[in-house]
């Protein structure tokens, strides 16, 4: 729900028939998907459906995020409850196409970099598994806070790029740019918002 009232915001039409899903984007706009697409609400499925017909039409770029690169290679958590109601042709095309999903993306002439945990300058326009593995999960410290999660690093703190970078992966009260960074993942699925930039 949060998804569809926050693309009709930006101008987008979503229209549902059975568990088809057509996307209208405004002329001249594109949304950029920075992942966990699943594991983040009660609609899993219903996201990977607009996102998927969103990137397919055109109309979208999606990048991978560690959820959705989890329900890749494993289709557990959460959302392997969510998919026992989809016919087995929909979880198939699912993995094939997220499977596809690229790490991250550089936009306009290079003044843009998505990514779903954020990037380092000197990986930009990059491919290693290193690089996706950052892109996906961030840099950890080694550490474990109080919950059992792994500590961050900080990466944004030292960032001096030339291209801003969009990201999501940890949630924050509010986006804030920080050195030319902006992390757009404001907590919705715990209580916070649907951020779009």
């Amino acid at each position: 729900d949060e998804l569809e009232t926050l693309l009709g915001v930006l101008g987008y039409t979503v229209t549902w028939s059975d568990k088809d899903v057509l996307v209208t984007a405004p002329e001249g706009r594109r949304a950029v998907f920075v992942g966990d697409l699943v594991d983040r609400g009660p609609r899993s499925p219903d996201v990977l459906r607009i996102a998927r017909h969103m990137v397919e039409a055109g109309a979208a770029l999606a990048v991978v995020g560690n959820h959705d690169d989890k329900l890749k290679r494993h289709l557990s958590g959460k959302t392997i409850e969510q998919l026992a109601h989809e016919p087995p042709e929909f979880v198939d095309g699912m993995r094939k196409w997220l499977d596809g999903l690229i790490s991250h993306y550089v936009l306009d002439e290079g003044k843009l970099v998505v990514a779903h945990a954020g990037l380092k300058e000197e990986m930009h326009g990059r491919a290693s598994g290193a690089i996706r593995s950052f892109a996906m999960y961030g840099e950890t410290t080694g550490e474990i806070d109080e919950f059992g999660l792994p500590v961050r690093w900080d990466w944004a703190s030292d960032y001096k790029g030339r291209a801003k970078v969009v990201y999501g992966h940890t949630p924050v009260l509010e986006a804030n740019w920080v050195n030319g960074t902006i992390c757009i993942d404001t907590g919705c699925v715990f209580g916070g918002k649907l951020t779009a930039l």
